[in-house]
């Protein structure tokens, strides 16, 4: 699969269930495997070696450039943090910090031969094209620099999801606090082109979704009969498939075969003895679209993706802390005003940029419980979820004054499961691009040679370790 972005995308639940040939059985498979889950202290599995993830986290209206990168202009250097992530020093040495990351997708086809006149303003291409490597369509949404329409190609969560997240409960999660803004600010993770995930921003109805088949604490005998139950279902829809083979063309048949594949694995799961993953507990209902909540949705949220992937529902998610764009106050701060307008603030208003600095401070807090949470968690082979996992924060502008596409401030944590060699500062001067196709040869995927818009993509970022 050498250029996973530029294809057409191939999403198996919609193009299969398009042709009605499999009427839904990918969220069918799915759904088998949710009653019973992996005891916890195991994170849902048990193979030998731990499985890799991908967590990718957006906030938004760019950086103060002056108070977030480190001093010094070396290629590679020991990894200091700056004012802005300072809360982060804990994990300093799980870290990398990126600079001289462009999205030159936003704007250009081929590197240095675009006319910058590609759909979407400031705020709309950068989420559009943050995990995609591409750009906006055409289209009508409307706003500064519009209009436009959604994001052109697949994001690099979802084709990972096609990829390593078939065996999961759930092959990808999106998450969301306070998703207020309009199309297409609102969405960096993508299907295809124009299929945009949406992310729920409702911890009970994201609870609800995770939840709401989960047979929670079933004793041995009921265990059993739910055990026996599930590998007859998976016997009746195996014999369905291969009937099918033989009424389809070849194209049709390799997507059967990969549904069948994929439905053996789950038997070989469900032969294994389980135990329960014990439920957690949500408080009473309070409304997530207050702006003074915001600070409480996001730990409820972090705290739901965090269980699924420690229990191993899903080893794909993303996150999104307010649209891009976000008008979000900070009230717990002390910071009313609302966030974009104060990023126009002049790089010379200290008044303004202290209250800039100290919403990055924020984020970064609750980066640092999550990576907390990670490190903490011990793999079945004694290691920790952080080092098998590969966590990215990013964001849709680099100065937010001045609505740059270049030096997105790039944050990785984790080690990849020693892909990643952390604890330093990196300055390059590349196209983003070349960051996403790092992230799928992170994840295993070392077949893929490029990601996104193919002439903004030079090839993977050099001296990131492993």
């Amino acid at each position: 699969m050498n250029d996973p972005a530029g294809r057409a995308p191939v999403d198996l639940r919609t193009r299969l269930t398009r042709r009605r040939l499999l009427g839904g059985i990918s969220g069918l498979a799915a759904a088998l495997t949710a009653p019973i889950w992996r005891h916890a202290t195991a994170f849902g599995r048990d193979e030998s070696s731990p499985a890799l993830r991908f967590l990718g986290f957006f906030s938004s209206n760019g950086i103060v450039p002056a108070r977030f990168w480190p001093t010094g202009s070396e290629s590679e250097s020991p990894l200091v943090l700056s004012e802005c992530l300072t809360p982060l020093e804990r994990h300093t040495q799980n870290l990398l910090l990126l600079k001289g990351l462009h999205m030159n997708s936003t704007i250009e086809n081929n590197l240095g031969m675009g006319d910058g006149l590609k759909p979407g303003g400031p705020h709309m291409k950068g989420p559009g094209a943050m995990l995609t490597g591409g750009s906006l369509t055409e289209g009508e949404f409307t706003g500064a620099g519009g209009p436009a329409g959604y994001a052109d190609r697949i994001s690099v969560d979802q084709f990972l999801a096609e990829r390593v997240g078939l065996t999961n409960r759930f092959p990808s999660l999106e998450f969301g606090v306070r998703m207020q803004g309009q199309e297409p600010l609102r969405y960096i993770s993508y299907r295809g082109a124009s299929l945009p995930n949406t992310p729920i921003d409702d911890p009970w109805r994201m609870y609800e979704r995770i939840f709401s088949d989960a047979a929670i604490g079933l004793d041995e005998a009921a265990a059993a009969k739910a055990l026996a139950e599930k590998r007859s279902v998976l016997d009746f829809l195996h014999g369905d498939l291969q009937s099918l083979e033989t009424r389809v063309n070849s194209e049709d048949r390799a997507h059967l075969e990969a549904h069948l594949e994929h439905i053996r694995s789950l038997e070989r799961r469900l032969e294994t003895p389980v135990a329960t993953c014990e439920l957690p507990s949500m408080p009473e209902p309070f409304d997530p679209q207050a702006l003074e909540n915001f600070a409480e949705i996001a730990q409820l949220q972090v705290d739901l993706m965090l269980f699924a992937h420690r229990c191993d529902l899903t080893r794909i998610s993303t996150f999104m802390f307010a649209n891009a764009n976000s008008w979000q106050t900070y009230p717990w701060l002390g910071i009313d005003e609302e966030h974009h307008e104060m990023s126009h603030a002049s790089d010379d208003d200290v008044v303004q940029n202290d209250k800039l600095v100290r919403i990055h401070q924020w984020h970064a807090e609750v980066f640092a419980t999550i990576l907390d949470a990670l490190a903490e968690a011990t793999e079945a082979d004694g290691s920790s979820m952080l080092e098998n996992s590969l966590v990215l924060w990013g964001n849709e502008l680099g100065a937010g004054n001045t609505h740059s596409y270049r030096d997105i401030p790039w944050v990785l944590a984790g080690q990849a499961n020693g892909f990643l060699e952390t604890g330093r500062y990196l300055q390059y001067d590349f196209p983003h691009n070349n960051l996403l196709l790092s992230i799928c040869h992170a994840m295993g995927l070392d077949d893929v040679e490029t990601f996104g818009i193919p002439g903004c993509c030079t090839g993977p970022l050099p001296n990131l370790g492993g």
